[in-house]
C-alpha cells in the first residue's frame, strides 16, 4: 500500500501567493509515479517500483487546460492550482461544471468519444501532470499500475460528480451554499491545508453557476452565515467560525 506522507494542515491556502513560481514553458519538468500517486491520495496496492516520469504542463490564470471538442491526449493531475471546469450548451449558456484543485484528475470525460467534452480554466496559475493516453490505451498493454491508478480516480471523480449533483437538487438553496464552502473545508483539509482558513479561487457567480442558484443566494447566504457567527468572509477569504454551526446550517 502506498504511504501518504500527511502534510500540515495549519497552513491557509491562497490562489496565487503562497504558489511557488511557475517556471518557463521552455523550462520543461517532469513528476515520477510516487508524486502523482502522492497527489491523488491513492490508497490502492502497486506491485514493485515503477519509474514512468510524466511531463508536467504550466498555465497562467485565464488560459484553457482543455477545449470542449480538443482530441483526447491523456489525463491531466492537478499538481498546484485551482481551476474550472464548465460546458457550454448549444444556446451558449455556461454550466459549471466543477472546481478542480490539487490532486484532482481532469480529463476522463474525454474517453468516451476520443474527445475532451468539457472546457477546463485555469482560476489561478497551475501546474497540471500529463498521464498520456499511450500509458493507458497502447494495444497489447495489460492492467499495469498506472492503469489501475487511472482507474481508481475516475472512479473517485464519478462518485463526486454524483455528490454533487445530490448537493444541487435536493438541499434548499441556501443550504446549498453552507454545505459548498463544508466541501471546501473538506477539500483543504485533504490537500494539507487548513479546513477553517482559505481564499476561494472562484467567483461567487461562478458558485451560483455550479450549485444552480441565483449570484444574490449567494451573497445572501455569506451574508446570513456571517451575521450568525457561522463565518466570517472578507472578500473571497473564508474563515469558518464554527464546523457544526455549518452543519447545522446546511441541513435546516
Amino acid at each position: 500500500m502506498m504511504n501518504v506522507q500527511p502534510i500540515s494542515s495549519a497552513a491557509r491556502w491562497q490562489p496565487s501567493a503562497t504558489q511557488p513560481a511557475l517556471k518557463l514553458e521552455s523550462d520543461e519538468r517532469w513528476s515520477s509515479f510516487d508524486e502523482v500517486l502522492n497527489l491523488l491520495r491513492f490508497d490502492g496496492h502497486v506491485h514493485g517500483v515503477n519509474s514512468s516520469l510524466f511531463r508536467r504542463r504550466r498555465l497562467k490564470a485565464g488560459q484553457s487546460a482543455l477545449r470542449m471538442g480538443q482530441p483526447f491526449d491523456g489525463l491531466y493531475v492537478v499538481r498546484l492550482g485551482a481551476l474550472k471546469t464548465s460546458m457550454t450548451h448549444v444556446d451558449g449558456v455556461e454550466h459549471v461544471l466543477a472546481f478542480p484543485m490539487k490532486g484532482d484528475l481532469l480529463g476522463f470525460d474525454g474517453i468516451c468519444k476520443n474527445k475532451y467534452l468539457s472546457e477546463v480554466v485555469a482560476l489561478t496559475d497551475c501546474d497540471l501532470i500529463r498521464i498520456p493516453d499511450a500509458e493507458l490505451f497502447s494495444p497489447g498493454r495489460g492492467c499495469n499500475d498506472i492503469e489501475r491508478m487511472a482507474y481508481w480516480a475516475i472512479s473517485r471523480e464519478i462518485v463526486q460528480e454524483q455528490t454533487t449533483y445530490a448537493l444541487t437538487h435536493s438541499a434548499k438553496s441556501e443550504a446549498r451554499v453552507a454545505r459548498f464552502l463544508r466541501t471546501q473545508s473538506e477539500r483543504f483539509a485533504a490537500m494539507g491545508y487548513s479546513p477553517n482558513r482559505f481564499t476561494l479561487p472562484m467567483t461567487r457567480r461562478d458558485i451560483g453557476n455550479h450549485l444552480n442558484v441565483t449570484l444574490e443566494t449567494v451573497s445572501r447566504a455569506f451574508s446570513a452565515l456571517d451575521h450568525l457567527g457561522i463565518i466570517s468572509v472578507e472578500r473571497r477569504e473564508i474563515k469558518i467560525l464554527s464546523l457544526e454551526a455549518l452543519r447545522k446550517f446546511e441541513n435546516k
